[in-house]
């Protein structure tokens, strides 16, 4: 192969299908405890969900397989993947992380052979030669990217400097090797040999969270240290004048996903520091009103978002920046304090969006929107509305921004009389609202609807063939959660397709197919076009007398 990308990318495919993890946090001891990301794919699972011979029969592993081009160590490869040597019955696990100022990808896993696995890298490009060092063996491959293992494991390693067109081109040509990125082997070499001696201190083995979310049952696991990510920036701005070290310490979030029948299933949780923790359990909100969604004047919903906090919280949360006094003096200035807002509404929030379409021949999309909040103080929520309306002249009946209230609550629209609609009271009942309702936080995006007003849009047959195949996949995103428990704020998230009786994984490697298969149909359609360009009209021979 020519690049590490390609590389990593072979590896990834046959990865998803081929591998599983053991649920015992020795999948962290490799892993630093500052990197950035992680994901583990339990590809065992995976490939009883959908197999290896089923991939074989897509257009796009057939076109690959075909391309007369290909090295026959790569159709090996493609035929069989155990010729690599990796043991995929392990797992492979990819994370980032940054090593004395240089950004890297790695890609880990267990190897099954030794022998194999070296001369998997050795077709990649046998001008380089294979250094070892006590029991470990370092390769380079093209674009200066490492490859480092020992009898048992393995771990690729790539610089993240390098852009994406510098890992996508095939670096030949005098011009390219002129402008390829910094040499980053030695680094990478050295960072690799590391990742094989780290003390248990030093990486994710002893990591309560990570051996949380290992336990989880899921087809992949992913890891998002912010604090990290946060620290690892190179500037932050405005905010860096602000104490955020509360927010951003022991701040992760993990994910487990699931591919079932008609859906995907994502369960989050969120891990924050002692101080914020404490404020968010405080403050947060048992459930959402459900009578907020039921008044919404419209059928059509095509997005919503509910939550329930006490508006106390949100104060507290300033405070720990130390922006309170700051903002305070502003805010008294504009006629309000902090107080007015945090006693303003009662916790109950909906912003939604409904009856989306284009409107005219001109392709203009229009919708309804509402905002509304349960009021607590209307005293309060009256001085804030006044300061606002200082700064601008659009606000109130018949503006840019149209509200209406009564003693319970207050509602901004895109028109007075959607939001007074809003007020009067419905009983309009969704499929959803059942899912929703009990929990802080929900949200829900009608993918289908909306992409079944693009579908009306005039459009031509290849455009109309991608709409159409989308339509029979994609249904709805629904979301919910926010309780605390195990130390953590959970939150659950499905994914849902059209097909409720075929396991999500097979649909979206059918429905990939497809979208792979029309674009190159349209590949072929405009070959076909120019090519018809470029022949030369016919010549008239009969001579005119």
């Amino acid at each position: 192969m020519k690049s590490f990308l390609k590389l990593s990318l072979l590896i990834s495919v046959i990865a998803l299908l081929f591998s599983s993890c053991g649920k015992k946090n020795e999948v962290g001891k490799m892993i630093p405890n500052d990197a950035h990301f992680v994901a583990q794919i339990n590809i065992k699972s995976l490939g009883n969900k959908l197999s290896w011979n089923e991939i074989k029969q897509t257009n796009w592993y057939k076109k690959m397989y075909a391309d007369s081009s290909m090295n026959d160590w790569k159709r090996k490869v493609l035929d069989n993947p155990s010729t690599t040597g990796i043991d995929f019955e392990d797992g492979l696990i990819f994370f980032v992380s940054q090593n004395a100022g240089t950004d890297y990808f790695a890609a880990e896993g267990k190897l099954k052979s030794a022998k194999d696995f070296e001369q998997f890298n050795k077709n990649t490009d046998p001008s380089q030669a294979v250094t070892k060092e006590g029991n470990l063996n370092t390769f380079v491959l093209k674009n200066n990217h490492v490859v480092v293992w020992n009898d048992d494991h393995f771990v690729y390693l790539m610089n993240m400097k390098t852009t994406p067109t510098e890992m996508l081109e095939q670096h030949d040509s005098t011009e390219m090797q002129q402008n390829q990125p910094t040499d980053k082997s030695a680094e990478l070499s050295s960072i690799g040999k590391n990742l094989f001696n780290l003390k248990s201190d030093s990486s994710l083995a002893k990591n309560d969270h990570f051996g949380s979310l290992m336990n989880e049952s899921g087809d992949v696991h992913v890891w998002q240290n912010t604090e990290a990510i946060i620290k690892n920036s190179s500037s932050l701005g405005m905010l860096g004048m602000l104490k955020l070290d509360a927010f951003t310490k022991d701040n992760v979030s993990t994910y487990t996903i699931n591919f079932d029948n008609g859906k995907i299933d994502v369960d989050q949780k969120t891990y924050a520091s002692k101080e914020v923790t404490d404020i968010v359990k405080k403050y947060t909100g048992n459930s959402i009103n459900s009578d907020m969604i039921k008044n919404i004047p419209s059928q059509d919903v095509d997005a919503l978002l509910a939550f329930n906090f006490k508006p106390e919280g949100i104060v507290e949360l300033i405070k720990l920046t130390g922006a309170d006094g700051m903002i305070n003096s502003y805010a008294q200035q504009m006629g309000f304090t902090l107080d007015d807002f945090s006693k303003a509404t009662n916790g109950n929030y909906l912003l939604a969006f409904t009856d989306f379409k284009f409107k005219d021949s001109l392709r203009r999309p229009d919708f309804n929107y509402l905002f509304s909040a349960g009021i607590a103080d209307k005293a309060s929520l009256q001085k804030i509305l006044d300061a606002v309306k200082k700064t601008t002249s659009q606000m109130g009946k018949d503006t840019a921004v149209n509200y209406v209230m009564n003693d319970k609550t207050i509602a901004f629209g895109s028109s007075n009389s959607f939001a007074s609609q809003y007020l009067n009271g419905n009983n309009n009942k969704f499929d959803f609202t059942d899912k929703l309702s009990g929990h802080p936080v929900a949200f829900y995006l009608d993918i289908h609807k909306i992409l079944s007003e693009f579908s009306t849009l005039p459009s031509d047959s290849d455009r109309k063939a991608l709409l159409d195949q989308s339509l029979k996949t994609w249904n709805n995103i629904i979301s919910y959660g926010g309780e605390f428990n195990d130390n953590a704020f959970k939150f659950h998230s499905e994914i849902n397709l059209i097909n409720k009786d075929s396991n999500s994984l097979k649909q979206l490697n059918s429905y990939l197919d497809q979208m792979f298969t029309l674009h190159e149909a349209k590949k072929d359609k405009s070959t076909r076009r120019l090519d018809s360009l470029l022949v030369p009209p016919p010549i008239d021979t009969v001579k005119v007398k």
